[in-house]
């Protein structure tokens, strides 16, 4: 006979599991592969040498060397690497690629008339390039998407002051100007900064934290061709955004050839965009010279900028002064020309000058011949024969107005277009395979 106590027993041990705490494998979620280590601090040594050169107010106090300390990332992430079953830096055609930017690097050195310390400089430089060079082709994507996501990143804070700013919320901020250029003048309201020409200005030009707008418009460009196909990701629709925003004519004229360009490499047809291009250029310029009579931002820093001028020349070409081209059209009749008048004379001109002809007057044709076998030999190793091609065509048109080539925020992004390889699956078409592959 069952036992009164045994019809009122409790199973407690069903209880007890309802309550039981899995034991949790903490070192499993604590323990990072060497390699994500190693590329990390590699990613480090890329953010400083990116936006080092477009120089952040908060980078100002390392903006003279920032290329010297970048060296101690890189090299250790390299070190780290060559402890990997699966490297990071393995491509074997760095070498003729390197040599030829050395030999231009010195070439340069010698006719622009540079100090010791400038050589030094260069050198540390130098190591910037060649890890980028070494760099496994399928991390360049990654390369790519960590730039991106951290301009937006940088971006999205700037662009929320901007606008608390123009709908009149009072914001802390402080007068200040960069040691290293001295002919620029901000309020530094910490997320972004105002330059004092654009202070009586209804809109005045979005440039985030960079030194100007044209800048952040070009660095934001190129990063977004490293991300043809992923456009709506938040990260790019922001640099879009920033683009419009700062009035920049050469990043709106880098934007007319990132859709082209984006189009061609995907092997789109181009001409109804060439079209519809057109018929919205002319719709939107009409508009711009007839709102306000014309008394509108995008009218004085856009329309007005693209008219010629009785001497053939346009209105926004004022990338050098007076006595400056005065004085080229006599250089370039010289025997100067080859070999450059040397930095130093350039101080006779004041701030302000740039683009190619201040490239020629410093440096000489032959520096500039150096500069083209350089990409030549760059060239020869890619086989993304159309990421190739986008990539010169840009260095081209942003030659004439800027002359900054191997400025690291403007080469990296560029150097990703070219070099990128993407995996593709055993079902994808012929027609993608020749897309990156490079059949022209």
């Amino acid at each position: 006979m069952q036992h009164l106590s045994d019809i009122f027993l409790i199973d407690t041990s069903k209880f007890q599991r309802l309550f039981l705490v899995p034991k949790l494998d903490l070192s499993r979620w604590m323990v990072i592969p060497l390699r994500d280590i190693a590329l990390w601090i590699y990613y480090v040594g890329i953010l400083i040498s990116f936006y080092g050169t477009l120089a952040p107010w908060f980078l100002w106090p390392i903006y003279s060397y920032n290329h010297f300390i970048v060296f101690i990332p890189i090299v250790v992430s390299f070190l780290l690497s060559r402890t990997l079953s699966h490297p990071i830096f393995t491509r074997k055609d760095y070498m003729w690629p390197f040599v030829a930017y050395c030999v231009y690097i010195l070439v340069m050195c010698v006719l622009s008339g540079k100090n010791m310390n400038g050589y030094i400089g260069e050198s540390f430089r130098a190591v910037v390039f060649l890890f980028l060079f070494m760099l496994a082709k399928e991390e360049l994507p990654k390369l790519g998407d960590m730039l991106a996501k951290s301009m937006g990143i940088i971006l999205i804070p700037s662009l929320i002051g901007f606008i608390l700013y123009l709908m009149g919320f009072p914001l802390p901020h402080y007068h200040t100007v960069p040691a290293f250029a001295d002919f620029y003048s901000y309020e530094n309201y910490f997320l972004f900064l105002l330059d004092d020409r654009s202070l009586l200005q209804i809109f005045p030009r979005f440039h985030a934290v960079f030194l100007e707008p044209s800048h952040m418009a070009m660095a934001c460009v190129v990063l977004l061709m490293t991300q043809v196909g992923k456009w709506k990701k938040w990260y790019n629709v922001i640099m879009f955004i920033a683009i419009v925003c700062s009035f920049s004519l050469a990043g709106y004229v880098f934007l007319v050839i990132m859709s082209f360009s984006s189009s061609w490499m995907k092997r789109k047809a181009i001409m109804k965009k060439l079209f519809l291009l057109i018929g919205f250029i002319a719709v939107a310029v009409t508009a711009v010279l007839f709102y306000n009579e014309g008394e509108n931002l995008m009218n004085d820093m856009i329309v007005q900028r693209m008219a010629v001028d009785d001497e053939g020349k346009l209105e926004g070409d004022n990338r050098v002064s007076k006595d400056f081209d005065t004085v080229f059209e006599e250089f370039v009749q010289s025997d100067q020309l080859l070999t450059g008048a040397g930095a130093e004379n350039m101080e006779d001109f004041g701030v302000g000058n740039a683009g190619y002809k201040v490239y020629l007057y410093v440096n000489g044709l032959i520096s500039l011949l150096f500069l083209i076998i350089f990409f030549v030999v760059l060239s020869s190793t890619c086989n993304y024969k159309r990421g190739m091609i986008v990539m010169l065509i840009f260095q081209f048109v942003s030659f004439i107005p800027h002359a900054i080539p191997l400025k690291l925020y403007f080469f990296i992004p560029l150097y990703i277009l070219a070099f990128r390889e993407i995996n593709l699956s055993p079902d994808e078409s012929a027609e993608q395979k020749e897309l990156i592959h490079g059949e022209v």
